[in-house]
C-alpha cells in the first residue's frame, strides 16, 4: 500500500478503537474496510497488469532467444564450411573456435582442440611466430607462409577482458602452388611451341638444299661406292632431321578436337580389344578393365583421345617388360570422370616426374619426349587435366579428368 492510504487505514482503525460507542466504531471499520477494498483491488489491476507484462517480455525473450538460436546455427555452418581454417585463441592461450577446415589441415578433431591450451596440442612456432609473445603483447601478422600455409592474424580488443585474444586465419595453399607451376609450365610451353615452330621453319629451308645436294651426289658417284655410301649417310641424316622438324612444327600447332557426347565405359571396352589383339602387346601382361555397366556419356573426341589413351597405355608396357597388371577404371562424378591408367612396372624417380610433361625429356631409348607432351595437349583440349603418381619398384598412374559438360 502507498504511505498515504496505510497512514488513513491505520487512523481509521484507531478512531473505530476510540468510538464512544458501537454505531460511530461501526462507521470508522466501515470506513477502514472500504479504504482496504479499493487499495486491494488497486493491487490486484497492478499484479494483472504486471503479470500480462511478464508474459510480453517473457514471449519476445522466447522470440529473441529462438532467432539467436538460428543466427548461432548460421553462423557455425558458416565457420564450419568456409574453405578457410580458423582458430580463436583467448588470452590464456586457450583454442575457443576450431573449425572443420582447421582440422582438415592441422590433422586434430575439433572436439579434441576446444578449450585446450594451444601450447599442449601444437608448437608454439606452429604459424612461423611465437603464440606465447603475440598474445602477451598483442602482436598481429597480415601475412605469413609457412609449410604451404598462407597466415594472417588479427588480435581482438572489443568487450569485455575474457572475450580478448587472437584470430589465426589460414589456408593450404600446396593446390594453389601445384597451380601456378601448371600455369608457367604452360606459358613456357606456348613460348618454346613458338619459338621451335620459328626455328623448325629456319632449318627446312636449308635442309631442303642439303637434301638435294646430297642426292645429287649419291646419283653421280655411282663408281666410287665408298664416296657414294658417305652421300648416302649425308641423307639418311637429313631425313632424320626432316622427321624432327615435322614433329616439332606438329608439336607447335593447337590441337583441334570434333568432341561427341558418347559412352565412355563402351568406348574403353573397345580400346581394350584393340590393345590385347595388337601383336605388340605382351602375353605376360594382363589387362583390368573396370567401367561402370551403366552408359557414361561423357563429351570428347573419339580419335583424338584414343591416340593419347594409347600412348599412356603401350608407355605402361614398356615399364612392365618382367610382366605385371595394366588397369584401366573409370570413375563417373558429379560434374566429371577420373580416367585412370595404372602399371605395376618400375615406376618413375621422384625427379622425373616434374619433368614428363617436358617436350624432349624421355626416359626411352630413341624416344624423342613429346609422346607425353602431346597427351597432356589432348587431354587439355578436351578441358580437362592429367596427373600422374609413381613409386619406383611399385608402378605408375596416371589420372585424366574430364568435364561431363563442355
Amino acid at each position: 500500500m502507498t504511505d498515504p492510504i496505510l497512514q488513513e487505514l491505520q487512523q481509521a482503525a484507531q478512531l473505530a478503537l476510540k468510538s464512544q460507542n458501537v454505531q460511530e466504531g461501526v462507521q470508522h471499520l466501515t470506513h477502514a474496510f472500504t479504504l482496504f477494498s479499493e487499495e486491494a483491488t488497486r493491487l490486484k489491476n497492478a499484479y494483472s497488469k504486471l503479470q500480462e507484462r511478464f508474459q510480453t517480455v517473457n514471449q519476445e525473450l522466447a522470440v529473441k532467444a529462438a532467432n539467436l538460436t538460428r543466427l548461432t546455427g548460421y553462423l557455425t555452418n558458416i565457420l564450419k564450411n568456409i574453405s578457410d581454417a580458423i582458430l580463436f585463441i583467448d588470452l590464456e592461450g586457450t583454442i575457443t573456435l576450431f573449425n572443420t577446415a582447421a582440422h582438415k589441415i592441422l590433422q586434430v578433431m575439433p572436439d579434441d582442440a576446444l578449450f585446450k591450451k594451444f601450447g599442449d596440442l601444437f608448437p608454439d612456432d606452429l604459424f612461423g611466430f611465437s603464440m606465447k609473445e603475440a598474445l602477451k603483447f598483442g602482436i598481429s601478422h597480415k601475412l605469413l607462409y609457412r609449410k604451404e600455409m598462407e597466415i594472417s592474424t588479427t588480435f581482438v580488443y572489443e568487450g569485455p577482458k575474457i572475450y580478448h585474444g587472437m584470430i589465426v586465419v589460414f589456408r593450404d595453399i600446396s593446390e594453389k602452388q601445384r597451380l601456378q607451376l601448371i600455369a608457367n609450365r604452360n606459358d613456357r610451353m606456348k613460348e618454346l611451341g613458338a619459338m621451335a615452330a620459328t626455328v623448325a621453319h629456319e632449318i627446312r629451308n636449308p635442309l631442303g638444299g642439303i637434301r638435294g645436294f646430297a642426292a645429287l651426289l649419291f646419283r653421280d658417284l655411282e663408281e666410287y661406292a665408298h664416296l657414294q655410301d658417305m652421300a648416302g649417310q649425308i641423307l639418311e641424316g637429313t631425313k632424320s632431321l626432316e622427321k624432327i622438324v615435322s614433329t616439332i612444327l606438329h608439336y607447335s600447332k593447337q590441337i583441334e578436337i570434333q568432341p561427341q557426347t558418347l559412352d565412355l565405359g563402351a568406348f574403353l571396352k573397345q580400346v581394350g580389344k584393340f590393345v590385347k589383339v595388337d601383336p605388340a602387346f605382351p602375353a605376360h601382361v594382363k589387362l583390368a578393365l573396370h567401367v561402370p555397366d551403366a552408359p557414361a556419356l561423357v563429351p570428347f573426341d573419339p580419335i583424338a583421345l584414343k591416340s593419347a589413351l594409347l600412348n599412356l597405355i603401350f608407355n605402361a608396357i614398356q615399364a612392365m617388360g618382367q610382366g605385371g597388371e595394366l588397369t584401366i577404371s573409370l570413375l563417373m562424378m558429379a560434374s566429371s570422370c577420373q580416367l585412370t591408367i595404372a602399371d605395376t612396372g618400375v615406376g618413375i624417380a621422384e625427379e622425373q616426374l616434374s619433368k614428363l610433361f617436358s617436350p624432349f625429356y624421355t626416359t626411352k631409348k630413341g624416344g624423342n619426349g613429346l609422346g607425353l607432351v602431346e597427351t597432356q595437349k589432348i587431354i587439355q583440349a578436351h578441358l580437362g587435366a592429367i596427373e600422374v603418381r609413381s613409386k619406383v619398384g611399385k608402378g605408375t598412374t596416371f589420372t585424366i579428368t574430364l568435364p561431363l559438360k563442355r
